[in-house]
Parts: structure tokens; C-alpha cells; sequence
């Protein structure tokens, strides 16, 4: 079965069920009635989210469309459980909640190829304050030897040459476990023009100001190449400051031709830059060529790339051929970088663009964007080894969110994973600490979705980070996709972080259903995690607890509340910041038991249901 690129990167964030009915006439909004489950797929803002309605994707209708937050409540599951869980107060229908204020809507159509005429509001007046505060640019320094190509001595998501064997890893044999491979790009180091003098980072550069001023160009100002080219740059100094506006304004204004590239209509590279900006669609190509012209206008250093790409429809370990993509490369003080304006502007979900502006292709690092650009020219890598093809098709599939997370690879057979024990064990480090979410993966086996488990360990990974432990059961022979998601905390967007082909040569008799954990706090469940269990044994629940205060009162209950065991506190670490809860509990009743927690005025939340029988 395909795994497609837009279906990796645009799971549902949450779902979600309406407190009561939104029923509105904007033509960019989802109506709903009350009660109905709204799988959540972005965040617009504060006030505004943006997803879809189940039951319209299976009818083939699909429906799709901003909402105000407000009128839902989060749930962890379409099927959620029949007690426990706190329920937000309904609104009275007679008084529905205010509005919130709209802003600039997220999701650009496909099927309407003409756009607002009136003019954007002028910012020319602001230009004088504004230019006083643009920020100050700074690089790190070159590496000292060639031992090192990291920028501003961030984590390396790239894996060690070296494999490692910890005295923390996971030792159960029914289980296949890997030593880390070698990773090619581990040997690469990026090449330097002659004025090379340090690294730059965009994400340390605040560009609110010019993205600002490029986003509000007056339509009037749109009319040609030039006269756009010379609107967006004349008003900058510096160069820098001049390819962010043209960025800024293409991801912006363009939306990806949706319609052309699953129709077959399109031949790469027609779409010229004079159509591109009359029509406002594009595919890579157009989008590739329309930067090249505006930044040419403008006297700036950039040319375009032409390759391939582990975009749409691309699956973790397939032949890279076929997969056409085109970006831009940049000679910025003598270094290369490169920016890719198509997966900077947004995504693709159920064959619409789902506009999301993304400024990691912004200014991009040879060394990050070789893990899914592959130029049809070696020389436009801008690496010394170069990777081969061959190699491009078996490095680890990660996203961007892996470079902003610091992801350390500790055990990791590369982007395929082979075993006949219908059991695989994975680990990775999160070495990002200043905002720690939450991870979970799922295994898409012959068209159907089944649950992987992901273990928070208590001890550190190699680089001081927080270790993880993916285990993954396999219901059968054959091959399927892995996928790791990752939260961030506060109900924030969340997206795909890594693909990984998997292919078992068991017959599946090993394979036992994890239970289905709720999210509530941080927290890892280390045993039981098969989601059955036998009846009128006794089973040893552990769960380890991480950074809650005051710190939670865990519990084991059957469904009629008959039996209710808390569980013990048998280890605390301040210094790791977590509680290990510890308790051996009789099944003696058949049916539904939950793993849960008590909260105010003695309410019990359930953080797992098992089924004994």
C-alpha cells in the first residue's frame, strides 16, 4: 500500500466534538451540528482551527473549512470512553458564544484561479520605523576541523558512525533490535565559496518585519516581474533581507496547482514565471522559476535546482526516480544555502492545498536538505563527498521537525527495517528540552492503521536529552510503514517526524494489539501494554510519571468501580523529574479495566482501558 507524503505530514493533530451547532455562510469555513466529530488537522491561531468532518472523507465528499475553537471540546478518540473523562460545559444554545475576531484565512482553493483585486493596505508609512528596527545579523564561526559541519553547534540529527551500545537499552529478545548504520551524510561537509566567514541559522533572525511588508504588497504593485521584483527588494539594504520579502511573498500569494499535478495536465517546468503570477497556481516548477525571475530582477545571486524529492506520494525506501521536484539555490557570504518556496508555502491533504507557511526552506542548510532533495546535478548538493542516489534512497525519512527537536538516533537500522520475529524495538534522543510534548507512532499494515507503543525512558540519552523506545508488534508477513508523530505541549500543531519502512518475514503469530494510551500528562507506561489480559490473574502495572506537580494519584478500577486499587509510589528522581508507580492488581472481573488517575471531588480519569477475558 502507498504511503503519500501529504497523508504522513497531515495526520489529525486531535479530534475533537461540537458543543453545539456552527452554521455559518463563509465560504472558507466547516459548518457543523452538535455532537459531530471534527478531526482537527491545523491551528490557525488562537481563536481558529481549521480540519474536517470523518464521514464526509469515506463518502468522498469532502468537507473542509475553518471553525472557532470555541464551539468544541477536545477528545482523545472518535470512540471515546463511556466514563470518566471531564466534560467541558455545554453552551447554552439560546446564548452562543461571541466570534472571535477573523484573521487571514490559512486555506487557499485550487478551483478559484482569481484572487482579491482590491489593494493591500499600504506599509510604506510604517517603513521609516520599521527599517529602524530590523535585527542584527550575526554568523557562527567555521568549523575548526573537518571533523565538524554543524551550524551554530546545534544538535546533530545525523547519526553516529559509530554504533552504540548502552547499558540503558532495551534487552528483551523477543524483540528485534538494531545497532545504528552509518549514516552517509556523516561524512559530508558542506562546501564554501572563497568569502566564506561563519554559518548562518535563519531560525535565529527575526524576519517578521520584511515578512510583514512583503505579505502586504498592494495588488496594483503585482502587475509584472519587475515592477513586483522592485517593490519587494528596493526598500532593503541588505540581500538577506531581499530574498525573504520575494520567499515571503510567493509562499504567500501562490497556491500549489493541485488540480494539474493529480490530473497528469502539467509538464514540468511549463509553467513560466509571467503565468505563474497571473494565475496564481503553480506547481514546483513555476514555483522555482517565479523566485528565480523576481530575485533575478532584483540583482540577487540564485538560480534554480531541478532534481528529486521525497515529497507526494514518495515512500520511505522506494526509487527516488519519478519523483520530480525543482528548487533554488543562494550564494549567501559565501555560503550555499538553499530555499524550496513549494514546501514553504503549505501542504497537500485529500488533493487540496492547505495553505502553512514553513520557513525551514528558507535559507536551508546542504546538510538538512539533502535528506529529501536529491539534485539531477551532483555539483548542486554543495557537499564534498557527494551522496549518490543509491544512498539518498536508504537515508533516514525524517521531516524538519527532527533538526528542530535535536533528534539523536541511538538504535536504528536507517529508513527500511527487517525482521522475522514480527517484533521490532527502535530509540531515538530528544535533545530540544525547552519545550517537551509528547511522541506516538502508528503502523499502517495492509490498509489499516494499528497502534505502535512509545516509552519515555528515565534514563538520558548519549547527548544528556530524553531517551524514547518505540515498540512495534506486526500483525503479519509483509511490509508497511511506521510513522512517529510528535506533539507539542498546549493542544499546538502536530506533524509526521519520521517514516520508516518496515518488512517482516514472521508469520505474525507474535503479534499482540498494545493498548490505546490518552495523553492527559507525561507519562510512560511500561507494563502491561498489551491492550487484552487474562482474566483471574495477577499483572503488574509500572508507569512512569514525568515533570507533574503536585504529583498525580494513580489507580487501577474495573468498569463497575467493584474493584479500585491505587498504585504505589516506589521511586522518585527530582533531579530526572519522575515517579515510578508500582502496583501487582488482581483481574478478577472480566470486562473492561482502566488505567486512570484521580482528579478533584474524587473523579477518576482513565489514562487506558484493557479488556480481560
Amino acid at each position: 500500500m502507498a504511503t503519500h507524503w501529504e497523508d504522513l505530514l497531515w495526520r489529525p493533530i486531535h479530534k475533537a466534538k461540537a458543543k453545539m451547532d456552527y452554521h455559518s455562510q463563509h465560504p472558507m469555513d466547516l459548518y457543523f451540528n452538535a455532537g459531530e466529530i471534527i478531526e482537527v488537522l491545523g491551528i490557525e491561531n488562537e481563536d481558529w482551527w481549521n480540519g474536517s468532518i470523518p464521514n464526509t472523507q469515506k463518502s468522498g465528499t469532502f468537507k473542509f473549512g475553518s471553525f472557532p475553537k470555541i464551539f468544541v471540546e477536545i477528545v482523545e478518540s472518535s470512540s471515546e470512553p463511556k466514563n470518566g473523562f471531564h466534560q467541558q460545559k455545554m453552551f447554552n444554545d439560546s446564548k452562543p458564544p461571541s466570534l472571535p475576531p477573523r484573521k487571514k484565512p490559512l486555506v487557499t482553493s485550487n478551483n478559484n484561479s482569481s484572487y482579491d483585486n482590491n489593494n493591500k493596505s499600504d506599509i510604506f508609512n510604517k517603513l521609516p520605523e520599521l527599517l529602524n528596527k530590523l535585527p542584527e545579523l550575526s554568523k557562527s564561526k567555521p568549523p575548526s576541523s573537518n571533523n565538524s559541519s554543524r551550524e551554530n553547534g546545534e544538535p546533530d540529527v545525523r547519526p553516529s558512525a559509530t554504533s552504540i551500545n548502552l547499558d540503558y537499552s532495551y534487552n528483551d529478545e523477543s524483540y528485534e533490535e538494531f545497532d545504528l548504520q552509518t549514516d552517509p551524510v556523516s561524512r559530508c561537509e558542506p562546501l564554501f565559496a572563497e568569502d566564506f566567514e561563519g554559518f548562518f541559522d535563519a531560525s535565529v533572525v527575526d524576519f517578521t518585519i520584511i515578512d510583514e511588508y512583503a505579505r502586504e504588497t498592494p495588488i496594483s504593485e503585482t502587475a509584472t516581474i519587475k515592477g513586483l521584483s522592485h517593490y519587494l527588494t528596493s526598500v532593503w539594504d541588505h540581500p538577506l533581507y531581499k530574498l525573504r520579502a520575494i520567499f515571503a511573498w510567493i509562499t504567500d500569494n501562490i497556491s500549489y496547482d493541485c488540480e494539474a499535478f493529480f490530473s497528469g495536465s502539467f509538464r514540468h517546468g511549463a509553467n513560466g514565471a509571467k503565468e505563474v503570477l497571473k494565475s496564481r497556481k503553480a506547481v514546483c516548477a513555476g514555483y522555482s522559476e517565479l523566485f528565480y525571475e523576481l530575485s533575478k530582477a532584483a540583482g540577487l545571486n540564485a538560480w534554480k535546482i531541478n532534481g528529486n524529492a521525497k515529497g507526494i506520494g514518495y515512500e520511505a525506501g522506494s526509487d527516488i526516480s519519478g519523483y520530480g521536484h525543482a528548487w533554488n539555490g543562494v550564494l549567501y557570504e559565501g555560503e550555499y544555502l538553499l530555499i524550496d518556496s513549494t514546501w514553504g508555502a503549505g501542504n497537500v491533504c485529500n488533493q487540496q492545498f492547505i495553505k502553512s507557511f514553513n520557513p525551514f526552506y528558507f535559507m536551508c542548510s546542504p546538510t538538512k536538505m539533502i535528506y529529501r532533495h536529491l539534485p539531477n546535478d551532483p555539483k548542486h548538493q554543495y557537499l564534498q563527498p557527494t551522496i549518490s542516489s543509491e544512498e539518498f534512497k536508504y537515508l533516514l525519512f525524517v521531516s524538519e521537525l527532527s533538526f528542530k527537536n535535536g533528534v539523536n538516533f541511538t538504535r536504528w537500522p536507517g529508513c527500511v527495517a527487517e525482521t522475522s520475529k514480527d517484533k521490532i524495538s527502535l530509540e531515538f534522543e530528544h535533545t530540544e528540552t525547552e519545550e517537551i510534548g509528547h511522541y506516538s507512532a502508528t503502523l499502517q499494515w495492509k490498509e489499516q492503521n494499528t497502534l505502535a507503543a512509545v516509552q519515555r525512558l528515565t534514563n538520558p540519552g548519549p547527548n544528556g536529552g530524553i531517551l524514547y523506545r518505540i515498540l512495534c508488534n506486526i500483525p503479519s508477513n509483509g511490509d508497511g510503514m511506521l510513522s512517529i508523530y510528535y506533539f507539542p505541549r498546549g493542544g499546538k500543531q502536530g506533524s509526521n517526524l519520521i517514516s520508516q519502512k518496515i518488512i517482516n518475514h514472521g508469520t505474525g503469530s507474535n503479534y499482540k494489539q498494545f493498548v490505546q494510551i490518552y495523553n492527559v500528562f507525561p507519562l510512560s507506561i511500561i507494563n502491561p501494554l498489551e491492550s487484552t489480559l487474562k482474566y483471574n490473574t495477577k499483572v503488574k502495572f509500572e508507569v512512569n510519571v514525568f515533570g507533574e506537580y503536585p504529583t498525580p494519584k494513580l489507580l487501577v478500577f474495573d468498569q463497575s468501580f467493584k474493584k479500585k486499587q491505587f498504585l504505589e509510589i516506589v521511586d522518585r528522581n527530582d533531579e530526572r523529574g519522575y515517579v515510578t508507580f508500582v502496583g501487582d492488581v488482581l483481574l478478577n472481573y472480566k470486562g473492561p479495566w482502566n488505567l486512570g488517575y484521580e482528579s478533584k471531588d474524587n473523579y477518576y480519569s482513565f489514562i487506558a482501558t484493557y479488556e480481560v477475558k
